[in-house]
């Protein structure tokens, strides 16, 4: 949950979304809604939960063409990132609030921001803010028939806004196993998955209420 949120709904102007709510409220009402889910999730049993902030989604080649006149000094739409850090710091405070509250559950912070924005983890990609793959200006998937670019593990992304496999795989081993302690707190997921709770903390699926 969350940039489908912002990319598909917040940032485009067929919605009235970012005329109803101000970037503090909007992102409040997300994370009020996430709460839910992940309450959810706890009341199904999940006792071990990683959750990813977002990602610089003013760095992606799609949100760079549409606002133009909107760049920082890294070529990227500030305006946009700001937004979804303001859903970042929230959804934090929310983890801390959750783990607080279920002593026999851990939620986990993955840094996505830090993680995407981080030099080591771009290290090796000369393409970082263009597509490997032919898009109309402004788009996210790829044109009908068009072919890929040939070196696509130099690219950042493959499309508009995703990923290639290259950038998937740096950023998802980063997520495993932190290399900054900035990348994952309280723990990266390879220490999530080793972490034993209390056999008094087990899961018992008659006391569950949603």
């Amino acid at each position: 949950m969350g940039h489908n949120d912002y990319l598909n709904n917040y940032f485009l102007d067929d919605y009235n979304s970012s005329k109803l709510y101000t970037p503090e409220e909007y992102a409040q009402l997300l994370i009020e809604t996430y709460e839910t889910q992940l309450e959810k999730l706890y009341c199904s049993g999940a006792r071990k939960i990683a959750v990813f902030g977002l990602i610089r989604v003013g760095c992606m080649p799609s949100n760079i063409q549409k606002n133009p006149n909107e760049l920082d000094a890294s070529s990227c739409a500030y305006k946009l990132n700001d937004d979804v850090q303001i859903f970042n710091d929230k959804l934090r405070k929310l983890l801390r609030k959750l783990n607080n509250r279920h002593s026999d559950a851990v939620f986990t912070y993955i840094n996505s921001y830090e993680i995407d924005s981080d030099d080591q983890t771009n290290t090796g990609f000369t393409q970082t803010r263009k597509s490997c793959c032919d898009v109309e200006s402004g788009s996210v998937p790829c044109k009908s028939l068009s072919f890929p670019c040939s070196n696509r593990s130099d690219y950042v992304y493959w499309d508009g806004a995703h990923f290639t496999e290259a950038k998937a795989w740096a950023f998802g081993k980063r997520a495993y196993k932190r290399q900054s302690p900035k990348d994952a707190y309280p723990y990266d997921i390879s220490e999530l998955v080793k972490l034993k709770l209390d056999d008094s903390d087990a899961y018992d699926i008659k006391h569950a209420h949603l």
